[in-house]
């Protein structure tokens, strides 16, 4: 089964001009977020992680006023970054992500 199969959710990938970044909960930044769906985000980083741990991070855009700790576990590892499964979204950080989906979903439909 390869990834496609297995996504129950849209995703977004960011274009380069994005400000929208993963933080660590002590508010380290961790990366770029480039992509981003109601599972998930993949993040740029140079940071390790190991597939199966799990985290606390900080979606940040400051475009949006949006700074929500999101649990996530990581779940795979490629040359572009980080992928994270979300664990559990609250109903504010459910709204947030939707509205930097739908910022950048128009920008990116047809490609």
């Amino acid at each position: 089964m390869n990834m496609d199969d297995r996504r129950k959710f849209e995703r977004i990938a960011l274009p380069d001009s994005t400000k929208v970044f993963a933080h660590d909960k002590q508010g380290e930044r961790l990366g770029r977020v480039r992509v981003i769906g109601r599972g998930g985000l993949l993040i740029e980083t140079r940071q390790a992680f190991d597939p199966g741990s799990h985290h606390e991070l900080v979606l940040v855009d400051d475009t949006e006023g949006i700074k929500r700790p999101v649990p996530a576990v990581a779940r795979y590892i490629t040359p572009q970054g980080i992928g994270f499964e979300f664990e559990t979204l609250e109903p504010d950080a459910a709204v947030e992500i939707g509205v930097i989906i739908g910022k950048y979903y128009s920008a990116t439909a047809g490609h």
